[in-house]
């Protein structure tokens, strides 16, 4: 069956393009699932990020204008899509290559469109935390997911959580939408020489809670900020390092205030903030790290979770019903609106956690996570499937 994907996201959200690589490389490691990948992106679209998901396709990615990052071109898609109910150049390009089913995700294709759409949705944020979005990206996010829960063939999102929130907001997805939580690829492990040089190479401490995580507003940095201060204060000797673009494209501002913070409470011993840096060098710090934290205000099914599961790293997260079914109950959790309790867990946990790395339970990790893989596979192969028969 030849699958359609086009890219997710853009430069500001690097987790779509982890979550295609996540998917696409799982799907030949399970060939009874059946799925022929056909990546579509714009003439315009980045070699890198084109030869990152290349090795995972059954031929090379088909360019074309009607994905460029171009004003007209977008205009032209919606009125298609939105007037007509069907984006005829897209259609046109996914039929020239034999397309049996489209996977979809922000791009509207219309209810009239000529193939058979498993459309994803990421999480349901909005709905949760109106405050973090302008009314107009409020509403265009809403009426967008209301349109795919009346047109798409099926739906699909990553939890449970997810799945009872699709059906709750949008009840015409109920019988069409489903869970398939998502696993991740991990590269070929560092070796303990190659991790001291990582250590090295950003200057860190033998020990330290890593949180790799975006800085964006609703990340919750801030609240992990006023925690590692009540830190500070009692005397501990807890350091945490973060990682993450320094950008919030909803909230430009929010970046500032959390690295003003750490200046104003003199922080810089105990918040190592590293910036962005290069992906490879994630799981390393986590094989390193005592544990991995995420005090995230809200996930859909969260990448840096997954990837600390994978790598057998300790998880330290804030108390949310995605983060318990994720966790599978294999982590500390604390109530991400009170930094007295973010300070009060992460100080529990302190001396009960060693550095990396931790090669059982890394090797453990390793074979579970290879089985989550092939049912990730298996299930979006099932799941296509029942899309391109309608039932």
């Amino acid at each position: 069956m030849r699958v359609a994907f086009t890219l997710i996201g853009g430069a500001g959200w690097t987790g779509g393009v982890n979550y295609l690589e996540n998917l696409l490389s799982a799907l030949p490691e399970t060939p009874e699932c059946n799925i022929s990948p056909v990546l579509f992106a714009g003439t315009d679209t980045d070699q890198n990020t084109l030869s990152r998901l290349a090795p995972y396709l059954v031929e090379p990615p088909i360019l074309s204008p009607v994905w460029d990052n171009n004003k007209l071109m977008k205009i032209a898609r919606l009125v298609l899509g939105f007037g007509l109910q069907c984006d005829y150049l897209a259609q046109r390009e996914f039929k020239r290559a034999n397309i049996d089913v489209v996977f979809q995700h922000a791009a509207w294709y219309g209810c009239r469109f000529g193939i058979p759409t498993l459309a994803w949705i990421a999480d349901f944020q909005h709905r949760h935390l109106p405050k973090m979005f302008s009314k107009i990206n409020y509403y265009w996010r809403d009426i967008g997911y209301w349109a795919l829960s009346h047109c798409a063939t099926r739906l699909m999102v990553s939890s449970q959580d997810a799945q009872r929130d699709c059906e709750t907001f949008y009840p015409k997805s109920i019988g069409r939408v489903e869970a398939v939580p998502f696993a991740v690829r991990i590269a070929s492990k560092a070796s303990i020489t190659e991790l001291d040089d990582i250590r090295r190479l950003y200057k860190l401490p033998e020990k330290f809670y890593f949180l790799p995580n975006q800085f964006w507003k609703h990340k919750n940095h801030l609240n992990v900020v006023e925690a590692m201060n009540l830190i500070k204060q009692s005397g501990s000797d807890i350091v945490l390092v973060a990682s993450g673009n320094a950008k919030d494209g909803r909230n430009p501002d929010h970046p500032q205030r959390v690295l003003d913070l750490i200046t104003n409470y003199n922080l810089g011993d105990k918040f190592m903030f590293l910036g962005l840096i290069p992906f490879q060098h994630i799981l390393p710090l986590m094989r390193l790290s005592c544990g991995v934290v995420n005090p995230s205000f809200f996930e859909g099914w969260s990448t840096t979770v997954e990837e600390a599961k994978a790598v057998g790293a300790p998880l330290l997260l804030s108390d949310l019903s995605i983060h318990r079914e994720q966790a599978e109950g294999r982590a500390a959790f604390f109530d991400p609106n009170s930094p007295s309790h973010i300070s009060a867990v992460l100080k529990e946990q302190w001396p009960t956690l060693k550095s990396g790395p931790r090669l059982d339970a890394e090797h453990t990790a390793a074979e579970i996570n290879q089985q989550h893989r092939k049912q990730f596979a298996s299930a979006f192969g099932e799941f296509a499937t029942r899309t391109l028969v309608g039932k």
